[in-house]
């Protein structure tokens, strides 16, 4: 519950509006009124050309995040949850990129071009926060979809490691826009079941499962609730080294989705593969 205890604080950049929870722990709302775009991400990133945060920080305190990296160095409030109300008008500031832009990316990001023209609207949504974290306040997360409603042109990204909020916002909304994908993050066992039960519920065009950093063996009773899982291995932060899952576990998890007819993909992080000779098992 957020408390009424409210005071702002004017930096020398920004006017930042400090909001004090009941535990003393702090959010924060930026007030900067400079134009808002999204940002186009490295050709190493395929499957979504573009990330918009009108959201950021988190207090999931992974040891493996990479956007905490990112956001200490550059950020004002650093990794500590900020809402950036101007962000949201960033989806109708942006135009589709031209036909013969989306053919010269797909060149550069080494995609097929039929799947640039769905890779080219794909705005992954906070990148560097968690929207459905269960601090962030409710007006926050329905303030982003008001944008996102209006704004049919783009699909919008969503990713959680509290599914559960994600299916709360799903019943109040009456299902998500079809401009929209939600996914959750599985990266151990003790995540599955949660996630498949909130997404039994969930209503999307695409429900997906990104399990990256895969950090154990992974068993679902069913991925049949899932559209696509992404399976990827752990990059190197200033708290944690490079890990790369086993094969057999990815093989094992890809056994499954076949099963269940989802579709997987392989995150540009996962470098391991088979690589078996003749006498590599006598």
């Amino acid at each position: 519950m957020v408390s009424t205890l409210e005071h702002t604080l004017v930096s020398s950049k920004d006017s930042i509006k400090t909001i004090v929870l009941e535990d003393g722990r702090q959010l924060y709302i930026s007030e900067a009124n400079t134009k808002a775009l999204f940002n186009s991400t490295n050709e190493m990133v395929d499957w979504a050309w573009w990330t918009w945060n009108p959201v950021t920080g988190c207090w999931h305190g992974c040891q493996y995040c990479y956007a905490r990296d990112i956001a200490n160095r550059f950020y004002e409030t650093k990794f500590e949850p900020t809402f950036h109300p101007n962000r949201l008008e960033a989806p109708k500031n942006m135009k589709p990129m031209t036909e013969a832009r989306i053919i010269s990316e797909a060149k550069k990001r080494r995609v097929k071009v039929e799947d640039a023209y769905i890779f080219s609207k794909n705005v992954f949504t906070c990148s560097m926060a968690d929207l459905f974290g269960k601090w962030v306040p409710e007006n926050w997360i329905m303030s982003v979809f008001d944008s996102v409603k209006k704004s049919p042109e783009w699909n919008f990204l969503f990713l959680t490691k509290f599914p559960q909020r994600l299916q709360e916002i799903n019943d109040k909304l009456g299902g998500f826009p079809d401009n929209v994908w939600v996914g959750t993050t599985v990266d151990t066992q003790a995540r599955v079941s949660l996630a498949e039960k909130s997404f039994k519920r969930i209503e999307a065009r695409v429900k997906w499962l990104s399990i990256e950093p895969m950090l154990e063996p992974l068993k679902f009773k069913s991925l049949d609730m899932f559209d696509l899982i992404a399976i990827g291995g752990q990059s190197r932060t200033t708290k944690e080294p490079e890990f790369q899952p086993e094969w057999v576990w990815v093989e094992e998890l890809l056994k499954q989705a076949r099963e269940s007819k989802t579709s997987v993909y392989f995150k540009e992080n996962l470098k391991s593969r088979p690589k078996e000779l003749p006498w590599s098992n006598t």
